[in-house]
């Protein structure tokens, strides 16, 4: 058995000296588990469809016992069917008439937990909420009968459906809660026996403590305190004053690699020490949705790459398992300074114990600033030096002669670190003695079944996106996702067709009760890489048979019946400024917003001019000044295939084909109704010889290397080489312009070989110690390219993989290749940690498949075509001239 030189017994160390005392005379709160959080959304997608062994043991790491991350406790989201982060979860109940238990994997993720471990505690929480449960109010607290119903159809469906008992319900994720509510949905639990499923209210800020203070009714209602990301450094008296258990019930969104296991570290530890909450439940559990959609990579484990089954064991489920394999719910907590508190110089300890036993386990841990921040809340500043501690058990523990000792590091740099390392300590006249440096966590502890577990030969790794791709759905269950589709808005699931056979049907039938999208564009879902450029779409759709026309206004006419409605003297709210001059140049830009612009407004005090949507003219306002037209718009249902866009397909390149005939290529993804700010005008834009005739069509999308797009509707050509703008980059995307369930089927994806997109990078010599850094034009489609490969490591260095070596930036000048030495100020490049690989940030942007760091997340027609940190000399690039990275 190893023996960690750190176990040092209970001898005097001459680098700082403390004592401790731990005494179980006195319990603390009850201890309700650690756990982790799928969805909030989508964050699961992409593993229900890992093949076997590789998806069992991804699952063996998160949740069987004594083996990983050994969770406690599973909070999974109660899908709503809009937006929540990384994508759209399927609602159960699309509509008031029929509850389907078969949409989305958390499901079938809760019964896989439960295989594991069957002790294991499960929590839902809704992030959005379908429009009916608010009567298409969009509030859901508005009519509460409906929208308990609602919830407590998930919660009998997981009884009745798969034998679980949901342990908590959350309310709204990070959005208003109700009194009134809350009783009301107490009250229908009750009455449908689910009477054990305990309320955690209300999944956000401190603010609930106070509001519960004041209302005796709604506390009654209310099991425990949840709290999103809470800081120790704020006054938790009121949530205290409550006598309930108080959670963080969300927390970390940290990246997966030392960091962020040494934020969550922290967090376990000091959130009991500090303010008594008694779990923690990290977002997210298992980073399996693609690079390219929000907080990639916030995860306990990554298994981004279904078509290889590769994932990687990250350490932070070794920081999980410092707790969860060595305690138990129900434990007991030791009280500050009998068994939990701060240690002398920096850090922290808690202990639990089994009140049915004489078993128990403690907890140090110490980690410096820079590396204990979480992505939020920010830290005060705060210094921490090693130290050694001596413990001292009282009568009370009941100590046997040895303890067994688990040992991780989370802040060493220069070699592999130690990950739940065990070994034991000698207790010697109930006293044992640890040497604690900077970065450690150890757990000490009574419990011997704990274990690291690991599989043999992870499949390697292979990044990009297998192509030419092709699924014609057959293959895949009733009201599933398709195989590899991540849901951005709205919800796309397997059905039958009219046919017999399945298709991709999109389910949402109006503008769901949203999270974070309120409502911008149409309903879309997305395949692939954030990187492609250069592919070809194609598919086959069916739009619904039945419906008015009403695209066929010119861009270049504007007929005088156009808007019927007069609204002069009145004012609608809502509308986008425009930068029209005059009224008729109002009307005249709004008439051929025929997916956008029904009402038209001037105001005569400013002479300015307002566009805009609104469902019901009535609801404008009596206003003096104002002149105003408004007009019905019964908008055709249209038919989109994108490529080259982001995750909310607000770049691209995206072609939509209407019923009556119409399309467009535009920028970005078809607007909705009402949606804020005014769309993009159309890249290009015309008829087909005829209207779309009810039944299967195709079509086509391709962009090449030359940046010249072409398409075809059922074969036939509508355009070739239009140019597009070249900064675009992203998936491949298929959608509509509305909420109707159009259909999709035998969608194929191919490389575009035009122009050579898909010829690999220009090679440049490999760079040796002292070579200067430049910028060049990012490789295209994924392709990896040895000058533009880098790792963001987490002692905040930038090293080049294909050299092993790390920038530098020691004095003004050039930024310059060195030996990596994390100990050197000018080799660290401080950032934040998680959101540099998420969106732009102070040093760049990370682009994960191709590991480029980019001076641009998202399009921005202000750079042009993305740039890439390089080690090419200047001379020897052979597209652009590169620029020398200089420090200031």
């Amino acid at each position: 058995m190893l023996r960690w030189p750190l176990i040092v017994g209970f001898i005097a160390a001459s680098v700082g000296w403390a004592q401790l005392s731990v005494d179980r005379s006195l319990l603390g709160n009850t201890f309700d588990g650690i756990g982790g959080l799928s969805g909030g959304g989508a964050t699961s997608v992409l593993l229900p469809n890992y093949a076997e062994p590789s998806r069992s043991q991804i699952l063996d790491y998160l949740f069987k016992p004594n083996f990983g991350a050994s969770l406690q406790i599973l909070k999974v989201e109660i899908g709503g069917d809009s937006q929540s982060t990384d994508g759209t979860e399927s609602s159960h109940m699309h509509d008031s008439s029929t509850v389907n238990l078969h949409t989305g994997y958390e499901w079938w993720l809760m019964k896989e937990a439960k295989k594991r471990n069957p002790n294991i505690k499960l929590y839902g929480l809704a992030w959005a909420f379908p429009s009916w449960v608010g009567n298409s109010s969009g509030d859901p607290f508005k009519f509460p009968e409906l929208t308990a119903r609602y919830l407590v159809e998930w919660v009998a469906g997981a009884k009745s459906e798969y034998g679980l008992d949901v342990d908590y319900l959350g309310i709204w994720n990070e959005k208003a809660s109700d009194s009134n509510f809350v009783q009301v949905l107490r009250k229908t639990l009750n009455q449908r026996g689910h009477e054990g499923t305990k309320l955690v209210v209300k999944d956000g800020g401190l603010d609930i403590c106070n509001t519960l203070l004041n209302d005796k009714k709604y506390a009654d209602a209310v099991d425990i305190i949840g709290l999103h990301y809470p800081t120790d450094f704020q006054d938790f008296s009121a949530c205290q004053r409550l006598e309930k258990p108080i959670w963080a019930s969300e927390e970390s969104s940290s990246y997966d690699d030392l960091n962020g296991a040494a934020c969550w570290g922290r967090v376990i530890n000091s959130h009991w020490v500090i303010n008594k909450i008694t779990s923690s439940i990290m977002w997210n559990l298992v980073g399996a949705y693609y690079h390219g959609t929000n907080w990639y990579g916030s995860s306990m484990m990554t298994s981004v790459e279904p078509w290889s089954g590769h994932y990687e064991v990250n350490p932070v489920i070794w920081a999980t398992a410092h707790v969860t394999q060595f305690t138990e719910i129900g434990w007991n907590y030791l009280l500050n300074g009998t068994g939990s508190g701060e240690l002398p110089n920096g850090g922290y300890y808690a202990t639990w114990v089994d009140p049915k036993s004489t078993d128990f386990t403690m907890n140090i841990v110490k980690i410096s600033r820079d590396h204990a921040m979480c992505t939020r809340p920010p830290l005060p500043n705060f210094q921490v030096k090693e130290e050694t501690v001596t413990i001292q058990l009282a009568a009370s523990m009941k100590a046997p002669a040895e303890l067994q000792v688990w040992y991780s590091n989370f802040e060493t740099f220069d070699r592999a670190p130690p990950m739940l390392q065990k070994s034991t300590v000698k207790v010697t006249d109930n006293r044992f003695s640890l040497f604690v440096p900077i970065g450690s966590m150890f757990t000490v502890t009574t419990v011997t079944s704990g274990h690291k577990g690991s599989f043999d030969q992870i499949p390697s790794t292979s990044p990009s996106f297998p192509l030419d791709y092709a699924d014609d759905f057959q293959s895949t269950p009733e009201s599933q996702n398709a195989r590899w589709f991540a849901d951005q808005i709205g919800a796309f699931e397997i059905h039958p067709s009219s046919d017999g056979k399945k298709s991709l049907k999109q389910m949402v039938p109006e503008l769901p009760i949203g999270w974070s999208d309120q409502g911008t564009r149409g309903p879309m879902t997305l395949i692939g890489m954030r990187e492609w450029q250069d592919i070809e779409v194609k598919v086959d759709f069916k739009l619904p048979v039945a419906h008015s026309t009403g695209n066929a206004v010119s861009a270049s006419t504007c007929p005088s019946d156009a808007f019927p409605v007069d609204l002069t003297d009145k004012q609608c709210n809502g509308l986008t400024k425009s930068d029209a001059s005059t009224p008729t140049a109002c009307r005249e830009a709004c008439c051929p917003l025929t997916d956008f612009c029904n009402v038209w407004e001037w105001d005569e005090s400013s002479q300015s001019c307002w566009l805009g949507y609104v469902r019901d003219p009535s609801m404008c306002k009596v206003a003096k000044g104002f002149k105003s037209q408004f007009r019905h718009l019964e908008r055709s249902h249209a038919a989109c295939v994108a490529v080259r866009v982001d995750q909310m397909w607000e770049n691209g390149v995206v072609l939509c084909v209407y019923a009556d005939g119409y399309w467009r290529l535009s920028n970005s993804g078809p607007a909705l109704p009402g949606s804020p700010g005014i769309p993009k005008p159309p890249v290009a834009e015309g008829h087909l010889a005829a209207a779309l005739t009810s039944g299967w069509h195709s079509l086509a999308l391709a962009a090449s290397a030359e940046n010249k797009v072409c398409a075809s509707v059922d074969g036939k050509e509508i355009f070739a080489n239009l140019q597009v703008r070249d900064l675009d980059t992203g998936f491949a995307a298929i959608g509509a312009n509305e909420w109707f369930p159009i259909e999709f089927r035998n969608l194929s994806i191919f490389k575009a070989t035009s122009g050579g997109g898909w010829t690999p990078p220009s090679r440049c010599p490999r760079p040796s110690v002292g070579a200067e850094l430049s910028v060049r034009n990012c490789s295209r489609n994924g392709l990896f390219a040895e000058d533009q490969g880098w790792e963001l490591v987490p002692s905040y260095q930038l090293k080049h993989i294909d050299s092993g070596l790390c920038a530098s930036a020691t004095a003004p000048g050039p930024v310059v290749l060195e030996v990596c030495d994390s100990a050197k100020v000018g080799q660290l490049f401080v950032n934040d940690y998680t959101l540099i690989r998420n969106r732009v940030q102070l040093v760049t942007s990370k682009a994960v498949n191709t590991k480029q760091l980019r001076n641009q997340y998202v399009a921005d027609t202000n750079l042009g075509y993305p740039l890439c940190l390089s080690t090419c000399p200047r001379a020897q690039t052979s597209d652009h001239e590169a620029e020398v990275l200089v420090f200031t």
